[in-house]
């Protein structure tokens, strides 16, 4: 998303620098000017602008730099905005993703240790033994107890 929005922004930029140096200039791009008094002879052709017109043009062109350069700050600031506010989201979710997997991680290596010691177990033996000869003893007195029953 923000990289359309750099896109867009040096679209603008690139308009505005091509617009200005393809334009075509009628007359010199030196100029000339000179300061007449009431019923002098001017000495080339051209406009003739008052001081206040003079002062207006020139406050012009100041107040749109600055307008220029605030837009331009505040579009920058926008968009540095939305980076950190993006960068910031996946960080998050980065960390939430890491501590669930070391969660999952951590109970799964459990697990495993606790099957490895039940599968190793010693006492199985004794147990298996025990079993047996209670098993063993069990049949011995059901067949003792069936051959007296019979006699």
């Amino acid at each position: 998303m923000s990289l359309i929005k750099t896109l867009l922004l040096i679209t603008i930029f690139n308009t505005f620098i091509i617009s200005s140096s393809y334009a075509q200039t009628i007359t010199s791009t030196t100029g000339k000017f000179t300061f007449l008094n009431k019923g002098d002879v001017a000495p080339f052709e051209g406009t003739l602008f008052d001081p206040v017109a003079t002062a207006k043009i020139l406050a012009q062109k100041e107040i749109d730099e600055e307008q220029c350069a605030a837009h331009l700050k505040y579009k920058t600031d926008l968009l540095s905005a939305k980076c950190k506010r993006d960068f910031d989201l996946i960080n998050s979710e980065l960390e939430i993703e890491s501590k669930k997997y070391k969660l999952i991680y951590g109970a799964q290596k459990e697990e495993i240790e606790t099957l490895r010691e039940l599968a190793k177990g010693n006492d199985t033996t004794i147990w298996t033994a025990i079993g047996f000869g209670l098993g063993a003893l069990t049949s011995i007195a059901i067949f003792y107890v069936s051959v007296e029953v019979v006699k």
